[in-house]
């Protein structure tokens, strides 16, 4: 028997903003409000927009050696080695080096303490803290207390800093513990749509009114999903269950910078000797962005061909990009497959001409050093 979709702390709220709520990964989540999908996402794109995140997973992790030494069985960084106040782009790996989540893994400071700050998808909590209470017995469980909103967009340095005193210092995947009317938030510059931003960890009983204060300034407006998806998609990122699962490893997936090399060398690490092996020779898959040509919407699922009809792959995540005006899509192609011939989709029946592209379909924007960078 299916359990019912978990209500997210505002989901009053949301509704009463005129949020469509839908089911995803167990929980009731806002996919658009009245201005659209394409409107929202547009106006990430050119000023700011709020996305509450509240399903995603967040736990503390005391750092000590211990809780380190359990940890990178599954987590493919030294993590000794970690900067305070950074955040880092990781995983949790199985024995084979699949996926078993993406994590934001961060080193922050609170009340005196050092501490592992995870943050990590809302499909996958049940695997994950699985892992954390193994590796941790006192792991500590905060997104049953604490909200999690993304700002993003060029202009949502303007509208947090109004709020919250932001360091001019901070740059992207830097993280600090700041204070919102006089209550301490976690706060890191970061998000998943190819635009600078912020994530805001706070409390439930401080959200409403911390994301009403934010709206106040005119071109920032709530989204859902919906954009959040298309956002992240046309900035060429993966997401869990569609680019990235437990046969899926990190370098499979082109994402071997995330990877610390000197860890493959680590017998203690899960998968280390495959995912060595594919980084100095070739996987069997490989990753690539593609764009319709006859304006065919491309999805999730449909599969790919050579020129003589002999499956080559498959799309992982598909969608109508508002910035390029065309249908977009992430795949993943066999690595014999020679990418100079032409790429075809089968789409209701028919085999469409698609075109190999390079990602991100449209250039990140995050801060670094005051300058814009990929």
């Amino acid at each position: 028997m299916n359990e019912l979709p978990i209500d997210i702390p505002l989901r009053k709220f949301h509704e009463a903003y005129g949020a469509k709520m839908v089911p995803f990964a167990g929980f009731n989540m806002p996919i658009n409000y009245k201005a659209g999908i394409i409107n929202e996402h547009k106006n990430v794109r050119n000023h700011s927009g709020i996305f509450d995140v509240s399903h995603m997973g967040q736990v503390l992790i005391e750092n000590n050696d211990l809780h380190i030494n359990n940890l990178e069985k599954y987590i493919p960084l030294k993590l000794n080695s970690l900067k305070k106040n950074k955040s880092n782009y990781t995983f949790l790996l199985n024995e084979k080096g699949g996926v078993v989540d993406d994590l934001i893994v961060s080193l922050i400071e609170i009340d005196s303490k050092s501490f592992l700050y995870i943050v990590y998808n809302a499909s996958r909590k049940n695997e994950d803290e699985k892992i954390f209470f193994n590796c941790s017995s006192k792991a500590k469980i905060i997104h049953n207390k604490n909200c999690l909103f993304a700002i993003q967009g060029p202009e949502s340095i303007e509208v947090l800093k109004n709020k919250i005193e932001i360091p001019s210092y901070m740059n992207f995947l830097d993280i600090y513990e700041l204070k919102y009317k006089e209550n301490l938030v976690i706060v890191s510059r970061s998000g998943y749509t190819g635009e600078d931003g912020f994530e805001i960890s706070i409390t439930n009983e401080q959200a409403e009114i911390f994301i009403k204060d934010l709206l106040e300034n005119e071109n920032t407006m709530l989204c859902g999903l919906g954009s959040r998806n298309s956002l992240r998609l046309e900035a060429g990122l993966s997401l869990y269950g569609h680019e990235l699962n437990e046969e899926i490893t990190p370098i499979e997936a082109g994402l071997s910078w995330a990877l610390d090399k000197d860890r493959l060398n680590d017998t203690t690490l899960n998968g280390n000797k495959i995912l060595s092996d594919q980084l100095y020779n070739k996987p069997s898959n490989k990753k690539i962005g593609l764009v319709s040509v006859n304006r065919a919407m491309l999805r999730e699922g449909m599969i790919l061909f050579d020129d003589n009809k002999n499956k080559i792959g498959k799309i992982t995540s598909g969608c109508f990009s508002p910035n390029l005006n065309k249908s977009i899509a992430i795949g993943y192609v066999n690595s014999n497959f020679d990418e100079e011939n032409e790429i075809f989709c089968e789409i209701r029946n028919k085999m469409e001409l698609v075109k190999k592209t390079s990602l991100p379909f449209v250039k990140k924007n995050y801060k670094k050093n005051g300058s814009n960078y990929e």
